[in-house]
C-alpha cells in the first residue's frame, strides 16, 4: 500500500512558517510523505490525501489568502483540509464555508491532537463530515485544567488527548518557561528542519496583549508562553546538525520572551530574559549567526547589547519597527514608545554594534493621519537612515480598535502619494547604507541561485542582512555555503560583488 500524503500550507510571518515545519513533522512521524514542495499546492493528480494550512490574518489581505489557499489545497473538496492559525480563529464562519474544510483548530489548541484524530478518520475511511464541527478543541489553561469549550449547538467537545500520547518519535517538553506557566503545545514541540530555508526560524515565544489599535494579533493569541532556554538551545542544535548555518529567533512579540507580558512599563526589574536566551543561543556549536526577528525600541536594553557586541554569532542587524514618525499618530495606534525613545534606542544600537543594520517597518495613511503627521515620518527615515523600509499602506482590519476610525480613513490618492514617496526615500537611504560596504569583503550565505543576473549567478544575505549577487560556476551547488563575497557595486538594482573564498564543506556536529 503506497504510503498516504500530505500538503501543508503557510500564509504570513515567520512564526507561521516555523508552525507550518512542525505541522510536517508531526505528519510524517504519523507515516504520511510531503506530496510536493513545501508551501507549493500539487499542479495535478495525485492529490495529497490530507492538508493542512496555517493561515494569518494581520490584514485583510493576507486574509484573504489564506482562504484562497484553503480553496486550492481543497481542489472543490476532494481533498480534505485542516485549517489552522490566525485566520481560523478571527473568521472561523469564512472557513466552515469552504468544501472540503473537516476541522478548524484555534491557536491555543492542542492541534496535534487535533490531527491525530483526523489521522484517526482518514486512516479507518470514516467520514469527515463527524470532524467538521470540531472547531474549539479544549485548551489546557494554565495549571492544567481543562476548559470546556462550547460549539454553537451547546454541544461539549471531548477533551484532547496530551501532545504526550502523540506517536513516539514526537517529542513532549514539558519544563516551564521563566515567569510565564504553561507553555503551550507550539513552544513544547521543536523542530530539526525548516523544509525549503536556508536560514532556520526559532520560535520562542508566543502571544501579545500590547493592545496596538490596528492589530488582531492580540485577540487571537492574547496569552503569552516562552520556550525554555535549554529546549532552545537543544533545538538549535538540531538545526545547525540538519546544515543549518543561520538561525533567526522569533516570536509573536519577541521582546516579550520570559515575560508575563508584553507591556515594557510593566517588566520586573533585572536582565533581560532575551539576553540570557540570546547569549546561550551563541555558544550553540557550529552555528555561524544567530538573528533576532523584530524588537520594540523599549526590548533593546544594555544587557541585551552586551551580548550582541560580545559574540561574533550575533549579527548586527536589529528589526524595530516603527510604524509613523509622529507622536500623535504613535499615541493613536496604542504604541508603547514615542520618536524620542525610538531616536534613542536607535543611537545606543550603532553606539555598541558595528555599522548595524537598522531595518523597519512602517504604516502609511493610518486614521487621522496629516500632512505634517505624514513629513515626521519621511523625517524619521532620512534621520535614522534605514538599511530598509518595509512599508505598506493601512488597511482597516475588522475587529481592531482601529474600526471606530472607519469615518476617518484617507483617500486612496493621497495614501498612494505618500507610499510612492516614502518608497523612494526608503530606497535612497537603503543605497547609501550599503555603499559604506564597496570595496570590503563581506561574508555571506549562499541561498539560490540568480536567474536575473547575465551569466550564472548566485545570490546570499550579508551579516547585516542585506543580499548580494555575485558570479560563480553552477557546479558545485553553492546554496547553504559561506562566501566571502567583495561588494564592489550598490545601485537601483541591487547589490554585486566578486567571490573571493568558498567553505566547501560544512563543520557542523553531527553532521558528516
Amino acid at each position: 500500500m503506497a504510503p498516504r500524503t500530505y500538503l501543508v500550507s503557510a500564509v504570513g510571518c515567520k512564526v507561521n512558517q516555523y508552525e507550518a515545519q512542525q505541522l510536517r513533522e508531526v505528519l510524517e512521524s504519523a507515516g504520511y510523505q510531503p506530496c510536493c514542495e513545501p508551501g507549493q499546492p500539487p499542479d495535478g493528480d495525485p492529490l495529497p490525501d490530507l492538508a493542512v494550512v496555517n493561515t494569518c490574518a494581520v490584514t485583510r489581505t493576507a486574509a484573504r489568502k489564506s482562504r484562497q489557499l484553503v480553496r486550492r489545497a481543497s481542489r472543490g473538496g476532494q481533498t480534505p483540509v485542516i485549517v489552522v492559525g490566525c485566520a481560523a480563529a478571527a473568521e472561523p464562519e469564512r472557513y466552515r464555508q469552504i468544501d472540503g474544510v473537516v476541522a478548524l483548530v484555534r491557536h491555543d489548541d492542542d492541534l496535534a491532537a487535533q490531527l491525530a484524530r483526523v489521522l484517526d478518520a482518514v486512516q479507518n475511511q470514516r467520514p469527515y463530515n463527524e470532524l467538521s464541527a470540531v472547531t474549539q478543541n479544549p485548551s489546557t489553561a494554565a495549571g492544567g485544567r481543562v476548559c470546556d469549550r462550547r460549539h454553537q449547538d451547546g454541544t461539549a467537545s471531548a477533551a484532547s488527548p496530551s501532545v504526550g500520547a502523540t506517536p513516539s518519535g514526537n517529542r513532549s517538553i514539558t519544563t516551564k518557561a521563566p515567569e510565564t506557566g504553561q507553555v503551550k503545545w507550539v513552544l513544547r514541540r521543536t523542530i530539526r528542519r525548516l523544509d525549503g530555508h536556508q536560514r532556520a526560524f526559532l520560535k520562542v515565544q508566543d502571544g501579545c496583549d500590547a493592545a496596538c489599535t490596528y492589530c488582531i494579533i492580540p485577540r487571537v493569541r492574547p496569552r503569552l508562553a516562552s520556550k525554555p532556554i535549554d529546549v532552545a538551545v537543544r533545538e538549535a542544535a538540531d538545526l545547525v546538525a540538519s546544515g543549518h548555518r543561520e538561525i533567526v529567533v522569533t516570536g509573536i512579540f519577541l521582546g516579550a520572551y520570559g515575560r508575563a507580558t508584553a507591556r515594557p512599563s510593566r517588566h520586573a526589574a533585572g536582565p533581560a530574559p532575551l539576553a540570557e536566551l540570546l547569549d546561550a543561543l551563541a555558544r550553540v556549536p557550529g552555528l555561524l549567526r544567530v538573528r533576532l526577528s523584530s524588537l520594540e525600541p523599549g526590548d533593546v536594553t544594555d544587557d541585551l547589547l552586551d551580548v550582541m557586541a560580545r559574540h561574533p554569532t550575533c549579527v548586527p542587524h536589529l528589526h524595530l519597527p516603527a510604524q509613523a514618525g509622529a507622536d500623535a499618530v504613535l499615541k493613536r495606534m496604542n504604541r508603547q514608545y514615542r520618536i524620542d525613545a525610538y531616536l534613542s534606542a536607535v543611537e545606543r544600537v550603532r553606539h555598541r554594534l558595528d555599522r548595524p543594520a537598522i531595518t523597519t517597518d512602517l504604516i502609511v495613511g493610518f486614521p487621522g493621519e496629516t500632512d505634517g503627521d505624514f513629513e515626521r515620518t519621511l523625517d524619521l527615515v532620512d534621520r535614522v537612515g534605514f538599511a530598509r523600509v518595509h512599508a505598506f499602506p493601512f488597511t482597516l482590519r475588522p475587529g481592531t480598535a482601529a474600526e471606530r476610525w472607519r469615518d476617518e480613513q484617507l483617500p486612496h490618492d493621497v495614501v498612494r502619494d505618500r507610499m510612492r514617496r516614502l518608497q523612494a526615500l526608503a530606497d535612497q537611504t537603503a543605497q547609501a547604507y550599503r555603499r559604506q560596504f564597496i570595496g570590503q569583503t563581506e561574508r555571506v550565505i549562499v541561498e539560490s541561485p540568480d536567474s536575473s543576473a547575465a551569466g550564472h549567478a548566485w545570490q546570499g544575505r550579508t551579516d547585516r542582512y542585506f543580499p548580494v549577487t555575485f558570479p560563480a560556476p553552477a557546479d558545485p551547488d553553492l546554496r547553504g555555503r559561506v562566501a566571502d563575497v567583495s561588494i564592489h557595486a550598490v545601485d537601483a538594482d541591487g547589490v554585486t560583488g566578486t567571490l573571493s573564498h568558498v567553505q566547501h564543506r560544512l563543520d557542523v556536529p553531527g553532521r558528516p
